[in-house]
């Protein structure tokens, strides 16, 4: 049986947390992609205001950078972890 890579693990925990954030009852695994919007559509500019095109791809990017901020967390999480852990190869 062949291991996953740790990056792939990564991303694909951030694309669970991400669709957790689509589908889930809770606004705190969208975040990332929350505070992208914040950032570039303040109250002045309006996201309605954009062509089909422009929407969608912003809508796009906000859950590319869900994911990649979540696999990003994931992985620095997993850093730690390992760090921490006593491994089983020291003596």
């Amino acid at each position: 049986m062949t291991r996953v890579s740790g990056g792939f693990a990564c991303a694909l925990a951030g694309v669970a947390i991400s669709l957790l954030a689509w589908n889930g009852p809770w606004s705190w695994p969208a975040w990332p992609a929350l505070a992208l919007l914040a950032v570039a559509f303040p109250p002045e500019r309006s996201f309605a205001l954009l062509p089909f095109a422009g929407r969608t791809a912003v809508i796009a990017i906000a859950v590319a950078v869900n994911v990649a901020a979540w696999g990003y967390a994931t992985a620095l999480l997993l850093r730690l972890l390992r760090g921490r852990a006593p491994s089983a190869s020291r003596e």
